[in-house]
């Protein structure tokens, strides 16, 4: 059904993967070059053509993430596609929500990798098309990593009759297929075995840009942290394996915390030669809007600037936290309060915004996981170690003698402000068990306390998948 539906699509995008000269398929595939010519086609799908709308699937997924969380506020006072996803209203309908471009996205994107992985013969030892079959593994991962934290339920809460996403995980299409929803239990097992089968097989040395090794350890440890279980009943397997792919990726990978004035300029930079990134995706100004609602003042252009960084993310921020300076004053008539907007996808203060990548994977991020996961296993000490290397690296004092709940709260507390605007928004909280709170109004919005087990915490599937597929159950 859906998948059927997405054939004649995806077999013309295939086609613009396909070498010049090109016709047939087993013609793409018949030798190392045309596996890695599809992973690169693939990786621009994800940058920005995998997604019909003006935001590409990385906006969306930021988009997606922050707009349900504590760190914005909004300034858009009017019913449409992202008001409905901050007010968790959660529409089905495709002029109504986000959510039909997403899902379709994100499997037009499954279908792309898909074909690649089946070309692959079993027992091939080519050392190309091994490193094109770990960039496919990698990037499927990602997709069903992002597709499960979106359409289901933190995996706390019963993972093994939870319904997850479907599980395409084959090239095959036509119309009888309609797949089921796995379990959330087996979306996540599936993620966890793509990437463990991806990671030894990296062999090139890439850029950031590009799906690695110790790229694959980092989502491992996050998915792990997600697994982890909540602040009252952690699950201390998964936080030993959150912790572990962590400690590899900061020991091993070759990565370091940007420091000093090179912090500062952070967000001014492209990914290439950064050595905090581990996987970033370059965007085109052209291919994307997301910086013009976070970053673009609305008195310079009246579609841009409406989400600005919340009074409750501004509070947190210490007066000599070297990450005031990724928020810049820019009042809005009428909105007095919000007098700030964010800088990290911008150009300096131009009103252009395509240098800045969208940066879902860096170091900073791993400290945070193992400092988590290190709390969450009692380790008090480690814990507090990891967190004061966030703090100090941000201009803050290292902290001493926190333990316990207190610990915790500023492990979440630097999460919030070192990851604002990356994508993170919300899922800390519902994966803790923790409540999402508003305790401000926003644009038209009143005040919100979203509990963690509130159906309204994930999105519908779209309408136009659940009639074509009546194996579908909607959330």
């Amino acid at each position: 059904m859906l998948v059927a539906g997405l054939t004649s699509s995806c077999n013309k995008q295939l086609d613009e993967l396909r070498p010049h000269n090109v016709i047939f398929e087993d013609i793409q595939f018949d030798r190392p070059e045309g596996y890695s010519k599809a992973v690169v086609g693939t990786y621009n799908l994800v940058a920005g053509g995998a997604v019909a709308s003006s935001f590409n699937y990385n906006d969306m997924l930021i988009f997606l993430s922050e707009a349900k969380g504590n760190t914005i506020r909004a300034l858009d006072a009017e019913v449409n596609k992202n008001t409905d996803v901050f007010n968790y209203i959660n529409s089905s309908t495709k002029d109504r929500s986000h959510t039909y471009e997403f899902w379709r996205g994100s499997y037009t994107v499954l279908l792309h990798l898909n074909k690649i992985l089946g070309h692959v013969k079993a027992g091939e030892t080519n050392a190309e098309i091994l490193q094109a079959k770990a960039e496919a593994l990698f990037l499927r991962a990602y997709v069903y990593f992002n597709l499960v934290r979106l359409y289901s339920k933190p995996y706390h809460q019963s993972p093994g009759e939870s319904l997850g996403v479907m599980l395409v995980l084959d090239d095959k299409v036509s119309p009888e297929l309609a797949p089921k929803r796995a379990t959330v239990q087996e979306v996540y097992a599936q993620i966890l075995k793509d990437l463990e089968t991806a990671a030894p097989l990296f062999t090139q040395k890439k850029s950031n840009s590009y799906g690695s090794k110790y790229a694959a350890y980092a989502l491992l440890s996050r998915v792990y942290l997600y697994m982890g279980g909540t602040v009252e009943n952690p699950v201390a397997n998964f936080n030993q394996k959150a912790a572990e792919y962590a400690d590899k990726v900061i020991k091993e990978g070759g990565y370091q915390l940007l420091r000093d004035q090179a912090y500062l300029d952070y967000y001014k930079t492209n990914n290439i030669n950064n050595k905090e990134d581990i996987f970033a995706v370059n965007t085109d100004y052209s291919q994307g809007l997301i910086s013009n609602y976070f970053v673009m003042p609305a008195q310079i252009n009246y579609t841009g600037g409406l989400y600005r960084p919340s009074p409750y993310l501004l509070n947190l921020l210490e007066a000599d936290d070297k990450r005031n300076s990724f928020y810049f004053n820019n009042v809005t008539p009428g909105y007095p309060d919000d007098t700030r907007a964010v800088s990290k996808y911008m150009i300096g203060y131009q009103s252009l915004y395509g240098f800045s990548p969208f940066r879902y994977l860096r170091l900073a991020e791993m400290y945070l996981n193992r400092a988590e996961a290190y709390a969450k296993l009692n380790k008090d000490a480690e814990a507090l170690s990891d967190i004061n290397v966030i703090r100090q690296r941000a201009g803050l004092t290292a902290l001493s003698g926190l333990v316990g709940k207190a610990l915790m709260d500023e492990i979440l507390k630097q999460r919030k402000l070192e990851l604002a605007f990356e994508g993170h928004a919300s899922y800390d909280e519902f994966r803790n068990g923790l409540p999402m709170i508003r305790n401000y109004k926003s644009g038209s919005s009143a005040e919100l306390n979203i509990s963690p087990n509130d159906k309204k915490i994930i999105m519908q599937i779209p309408e136009e998948e659940i009639i074509a597929n009546p194996n579908l159950v909607q959330n």
